[in-house]
């Protein structure tokens, strides 16, 4: 109970006898009495199992982060066509309304509210363009030999797009 306790598993050794064993590494590997096996076949599956795992978790991620900024794509397109088309003219005429619309509330003079605005489309394409970048990493998932392989690889394209992700949320707030 000692070992049940630990996390371990009863299993049947080679003998017949009762051993603890440690859990199976997942629910291919087959059991022989002393240790956990994987032959080719299962070790394939486990493969292309974490390939897929990694590729949906990959994309999920990335997707999520894109509906929270394309919800409003159309509004931040036309804003920045509008501070754009101000800028060109040297800042000068009637504010556009896509301007005035963030410049008011926000307290801001129409030629910082248009810089901001300029700003904020340059960070978000440059961030979305990372994100598509970090994205497409998930095709190196299968050209890897192992299942853990791929889980580290996996994980570390996750912790990469982490960071981007955070600059995502910041936008519409």
């Amino acid at each position: 109970l000692a070992g049940q306790a630990q996390g371990k598993t009863i299993m049947p050794g080679k003998d017949g006898k009762p051993v603890l064993a440690t859990t199976a590494p997942s629910h291919l590997h087959q059991w022989n009495g002393k240790e956990w096996m994987l032959d080719k076949a299962a070790a394939s599956q486990l493969l292309a199992e974490a390939i897929d795992q990694g590729t949906d978790a990959i994309n999920n991620l990335v997707d999520g982060a894109y509906r929270h900024v394309t919800r409003f794509w159309p509004e931040y397109q036309l804003r920045e066509q509008q501070a754009t088309e101000y800028k060109a003219g040297g800042y000068k005429g009637e504010l556009p309304t896509q301007v005035a619309a963030f410049a008011e509330p926000a307290g801001k003079g129409g030629k910082e509210a248009t810089d901001i605005i300029l700003a904020q489309a340059a960070k978000l394409r440059v961030t979305m363009e990372q994100l598509g970048i970090l994205r497409m990493k998930k095709l190196e998932l299968k050209n890897l030999k192992t299942a853990a392989e791929v889980d580290k690889r996996a994980a570390e394209i996750v912790a990469a797009i982490q960071p981007h992700l955070q600059e995502l949320e910041k936008v519409g707030k």
